[in-house]
Formats: structure tokens, C-alpha cells, sequence
């Protein structure tokens, strides 16, 4: 094998192992890690790697979100926290030079359509087990070890959190319902039946409250893109039937909504007044150090520096929220870079000449836009390695889809 032949076989290597990762992100997180480090490794074998940090730092998304991660890495030199709690924490915001490492791999349509199948035949292998496990078709799936039986495959959560696993499916839904309707002859059947299914799990099975909201947004969102100022009569007909069969049906998890709500006004001390006293003690840590922040990893010492006058619940070290997380360890200067890195996904968005995936970057600024409010969806693992693979795969400049279609001169 010449140089030139075993160059071409890492690269291709390189986005074997990138599909591998989108596909281990809703199963396990060790054989996940795995393959993006030997997508790494592949990536410098192919002797490219000039062509392909070029790449990446000419494209604006992965430019302000190398620079976001810049900040976190500079901010460990001013944390109030110690050196290994720091690192730990920089850690968990690798997804955001990820996006540079993957874009390079998904400068075509064609390598873009290989991506986002493989995400949904892995999603749709998970609904379809648990459309088994509902109606008792098979028996539960567990694992044994020493101490104990647990399952490894729930209902609520698939092989992972019911959280990521709502959030993951929020995303499947809104990509089924769109090729139920681009698609042509007898593909769109299947998608129809799959957008239907996906999306009554997220909303009225799933136990992910995140993943329920993102379900309902990005459906009323996709009303939007696809029948325009229709959806001002659409999206309030379809608000109308969830809620009402939500309540109508106090079997179905839709009601854990209300209740969180409920929950948050009432200050009952559940989920839903937790997260409230975590983004006002938030709010208050920011207040006292906003220029700057407190640096990487500070959020868990700053929290329990508060006097226990403020804390009504518990003890967190994760406000559940990203704007908050980035502000307190980064300051405004975090912050902004944060707000500027969704405002150029958006921006660049609207640029994406293929119908498809122009619809689908738009989706995701949505839902991490959305999902930040309640998680902190980049420090994250699952939900951070998510973002990134569709950034990099949605926000690449194709070769081949940024060129408008020629007319018909005949």
C-alpha cells in the first residue's frame, strides 16, 4: 500500500469511526469515546490534518466554538476551584472543539445523508424495541451482575437516561416528520407511521420533561418552516389536542409537565422548584462576579459558598441550565460567545441551499436553544456529543449543496 492509498484509507477510516460515534451516543458512552478518538487518530494518519484545521477554522460555527472553548481553557487559570475539579469540568466541553474535528469529514451530501441515517436507524432500533417491550412481544432485557438484575434497555429511557433519550428522540421526531413530507411515493408511508410512534412516545410515554418540551417545540416549529402563516390556525389546534388528551388520559406521562410546573409556582420542593432555586442562586453567584466569572469548574464551590438562607432544595453542582453553567464559570464574555455561537448557527442556517438539511440546522439551533434553558446541554455528555455531531455534520460547507440547482433551459 503507497502513502497516497493508505492516506485516502485513514480518512475514510476516519469517517467510518465518526459514524460509529453517532451511533454508540444513545447505547453506551465507553465505545462512543472510543470511536471519536479513533476518528482522531485516523484523521492525523491521513496526513491531511493542515487541510482539515484550515477547514474547520474557516467555517464560523466551529471558529466561535473553538473560541468558546479557549475561554474555558484559559478560565482554569483564574478558577476558584483546584486544578483537577477544573480540568474535570474543561473536560466535559470537549464537544465544543469536537465540532472543529468532525466538520472536515461532512463536506458533501452524500457523507451528510450517511450521518443522519445512521442516527435514525439507531433511534428507530430503539423504538421499535420498545414498541415490543410495551405490548409484552418480548421480555424484558437484563443484565446480570453480582449484586443484582437491572435492565439494560428501559422503556422510559432506552439503554441510557430517560433524559437523553427523550432529548435524542425529540430530534428523530422532527427529522420524521419532515421526510414524511419530502419524501416522494412509497418512502413517505414509513415516515408518516415513524413520525406518528416517535412522537406520541416523547410526548405522552417518555418521562424526559426536557425531551416532551423539545417534542412539542420543534413539531409547532415545523409547522412553521412548512405551511408558513397556516401554522397560526395549526399550531394552536395542535397545543389544543396535547393537552386535552394529556388530560384526558392521566395514564400517559404529559401530566409530569403540568406537575413541574404546578410544582415550580406551588414551591412544593419537587423538580420543578429545584431547578427554579438553582437559576436563582445562579443568578445571584453571577450578580456578584459578572465581568469575569469565577472561572472553569468554580459553579459546585460557588454554590456551596451561598449561605443556606438561599437554598431551599439542595445542594447542586449542575444549575441544569447552559447559560447559566457558562456565566458563572465565564462571566459575560462566556456568555456572549455562547449567545454568538447559536446566533451564527442560525445565521448560517438560512445560507444552506439543500431544503432538507437548511430545515434540519434550524431544528437544532431550536433545540439547543431550547434544551439550554433546562439542561446544561453542552457540558452534558450524551446531549453535548449530540450537538456537536449534528453541528459539524449540518453546519460543514458541502461541496455540493451550496450550489444552487441549474434551471431547465428545455
Amino acid at each position: 500500500m503507497n502513502q497516497s492509498t493508505f492516506q485516502l484509507f485513514s480518512s475514510k477510516t476516519a469517517f467510518f469511526f465518526a459514524l460509529v460515534f453517532i451511533f454508540f451516543i444513545p447505547i453506551a458512552t465507553a465505545p462512543m469515546n472510543v470511536a471519536l478518538f479513533l476518528t482522531l487518530v485516523f484523521l492525523i494518519l491521513s496526513g491531511n490534518i493542515k487541510n482539515h484545521a484550515l477547514t474547520a477554522w474557516e467555517n464560523p460555527v466551529s471558529k466561535v466554538s473553538l473560541l468558546l472553548f479557549l475561554l474555558f481553557v484559559i478560565g482554569v487559570t483564574w478558577s476558584i476551584a483546584n486544578m483537577e475539579e477544573s480540568l474535570d469540568i474543561l473536560k466535559k466541553y470537549n464537544e465544543l472543539w469536537y465540532v472543529a474535528l468532525l466538520i472536515p469529514l461532512f463536506t458533501s451530501d452524500k457523507r451528510k445523508a450517511i450521518g443522519v441515517n445512521v442516527f435514525l436507524v439507531v433511534m428507530t432500533g430503539i423504538l421499535l424495541t420498545i414498541y415490543l417491550l410495551e405490548n409484552g412481544l418480548i421480555p424484558p432485557i437484563e443484565m446480570s451482575d453480582i449484586n443484582r438484575d437491572h435492565p439494560i434497555f428501559t422503556i422510559d429511557g432506552g439503554f441510557s437516561s430517560h433524559i437523553l433519550t427523550n432529548i435524542l428522540m425529540s430530534f428523530t421526531v422532527f427529522i420524521f416528520a419532515h421526510r414524511s413530507i419530502l419524501a416522494k411515493g412509497l418512502t413517505k408511508a414509513p415516515y408518516i407511521i415513524l413520525a406518528g410512534y416517535s412522537g406520541y412516545y416523547s410526548i405522552f410515554i417518555s418521562t424526559g420533561t426536557t425531551g416532551q418540551i423539545l417534542t412539542i417545540t420543534l413539531i409547532s416549529f415545523f409547522f412553521m418552516q412548512h405551511f408558513r402563516w397556516k401554522s397560526l390556525f395549526i399550531i394552536p389546534l395542535f397545543w389544543i389536542a396535547i393537552i386535552s388528551y394529556g388530560l384526558s388520559n392521566t395514564s400517559t406521562s404529559f401530566n409530569t409537565i403540568l406537575l413541574k410546573f404546578q410544582d415550580a409556582i406551588e414551591d412544593t420542593k419537587g423538580s420543578g422548584s429545584q431547578r427554579l432555586d438553582f437559576y436563582t442562586n445562579s443568578a445571584r453567584i453571577i450578580y456578584h462576579n459578572p465581568w469575569h466569572g469565577s472561572g472553569t469548574g468554580s459553579f459546585k464551590q460557588e454554590y456551596r459558598a451561598l449561605s443556606e438562607h438561599y437554598i431551599k432544595t439542595h445542594y447542586t453542582d449542575n444549575p441544569h441550565n447552559e447559560y447559566f453553567s457558562t456565566t458563572v464559570q465565564l462571566g459575560y464574555p462566556g456568555f456572549l460567545l455562547l449567545m454568538l455561537l447559536f446566533y451564527m448557527q442560525l445565521n448560517r442556517s438560512f445560507k444552506i441551499e439543500n431544503i432538507e438539511y437548511r430545515y434540519f440546522a434550524q431544528g437544532l439551533v431550536v433545540l439547543i436553544v431550547i434544551g439550554s434553558l433546562g439542561n446544561s446541554m453542552i457540558m452534558d455528555s450524551g446531549e453535548g456529543h449530540f450537538w456537536a455531531f449534528f453541528s459539524a455534520l449540518l453546519f460543514a460547507n458541502s461541496s455540493n449543496s451550496n450550489k444552487r440547482p441549474k434551471k431547465n433551459t428545455k
